[in-house]
């Protein structure tokens, strides 16, 4: 089997400040990570000092690991508080998080989730300013961009249906000389929809596009794909033109309309895609979360339709079984088959052969959040192979991934 590449991502917060039993242990996990896995690639975290940057990239060079700056650009970003007034704005003028489905821990992490808008310019320019300053000062062989998207289901149902903030109105204006407040009246009309829909209405979708992108609200979506690609393109093209490799972290096919990510835009921007096709993970971009917080909304929403109904439809949608209850998905996940569907999708959208697929799956042990166990790994690995997948990201922080798990890919994958 030719071998694979394989990368991981890590969060280091201010390590030197600790003992140099600490340090040691960092040393030691990528020595793990790098004899076990032949280790390509690290991914790290934004939020880190140049004096700790300096020590992991020694030890990186040492162990011949690539390192990127993990840089979130719309949310989340390392010295930037976005507040909720600032993030984006849903047809019915809410903020940051909706009504219907939101996931009950957002907010109460180190992680908010409170998205800007990409036509934010003012805020967005210092944020640039900030990345840029870190590229310079880093000497990192790439960058690895996170948060390029509008909020997902885990944010509440309402915010799929953003932004109407001043700049989107002004862009969208110029863009296609027309008012975007009337789309604002489009939108609060699917949305007000949802009250009295009968699965008939599901029956006939095919994917999640069908089911939100109603009543002539194709213009809105691709002027929120555009935003996207866009402020990407900003942040892609500097990497590019200082020398760096530039790899992008999104949604699964099979969601990612709904985050307004759009394969075929975004594959211009980058030298390799992650599709973050996590099936056990109750956390935001998570499929068990945003699948969870996008069934629970509609059935807030309208609680007349059968739960079992509208599981097997989004069963079908999706193109693997889910559990027959609710609940169920955020006790057991979802099948790791589904990566040969998701897989497929991406080969159907004909990317430029230079651009390389790594699928991110989980590796992680995170009380709460995540728990791959040996049995889960397996499964997910057998599915990479048998999908034909050129690399993998091990996701998403080495420092939460047992060693076992680690030694196990690597048994697994390079033999």
């Amino acid at each position: 089997m030719k071998q694979k590449w394989i990368g991981t991502q890590i969060v280091l917060n201010n390590i030197t400040n600790n003992s140099l039993h600490k340090n040691d242990n960092l040393k030691k996990k990528l020595a793990t990570a790098k004899e076990a896995l032949n280790l390509d690639a690290l991914m790290i975290w934004s939020d880190i000092n140049k004096k700790d940057l300096d020590l992991v990239r020694k030890i990186c060079i040492e162990f011949k690991i690539k390192t990127y700056l993990w840089y979130p650009i719309l949310a989340d970003i390392s010295g930037f508080k976005v507040e909720r007034e600032q993030s984006v704005e849903t047809f019915d003028r809410l903020h940051g998080y909706g009504r219907n489905g939101c996931w009950d821990k957002l907010g109460k992490g180190e992680e908010d989730f409170l998205f800007l808008c990409p036509n934010d310019e003012e805020h967005i320019r210092r944020i640039f300013d900030q990345y840029q300053n870190k590229i310079k000062e880093s000497g990192f062989d790439g960058v690895f961009l996170d948060r390029i998207r509008f909020p997902s289901p885990s944010n509440g149902f309402e915010l799929l249906f953003s932004c109407f903030c001043k700049p989107c109105l002004d862009k969208f204006y110029n863009k296609y000389s027309e008012d975007l407040e009337n789309y604002r009246y489009q939108a609060k009309t699917v949305f007000e929809k949802f009250k009295t829909i009968d699965i008939n209405y599901l029956q006939i979708c095919q994917s999640f596009s069908d089911i939100i992108i109603q009543d002539n609200l194709e213009k809105f979506y691709d002027f929120r794909k555009q935003n996207i690609y866009q402020v990407v393109k900003i942040f892609a093209d500097k990497a590019k033109q200082m020398g760096k490799l530039v790899g992008v972290d999104l949604f699964a096919p099979s969601l990612a309309p709904l985050v307004s990510q759009d394969y075929q835009l975004l594959a211009k921007t980058c030298d390799w895609i992650k599709p973050m096709i996590y099936c056990h993970t109750s956390s935001p971009a998570g499929l068990p979360l945003e699948l969870y917080c996008f069934i629970r909304a509609i059935l807030d929403i309208n609680p007349a339709l059968d739960e079992g109904q509208l599981i097997r439809e989004i069963s079908r949608i999706i193109g693997v079984d889910l559990p027959a209850q609710i609940n169920d998905l955020l006790k057991n996940g979802i099948s790791e088959h589904i990566i040969y569907s998701e897989m497929q999708k991406i080969r159907e959208f004909s990317l430029p052969e230079k651009v390389d697929i790594y699928v991110g799956i989980e590796a992680v042990q995170i009380p709460g959040l995540c728990n791959i166990t040996d049995k889960i790994l397996k499964k997910y690995l057998r599915s990479v192979i048998e999908a034909d997948i050129k690399g993998m990201v091990l996701s998403w922080d080495l420092l939460k991934i047992p060693d076992e798990n680690l030694q196990l890919a690597g048994d697994i994958l390079l033999t």
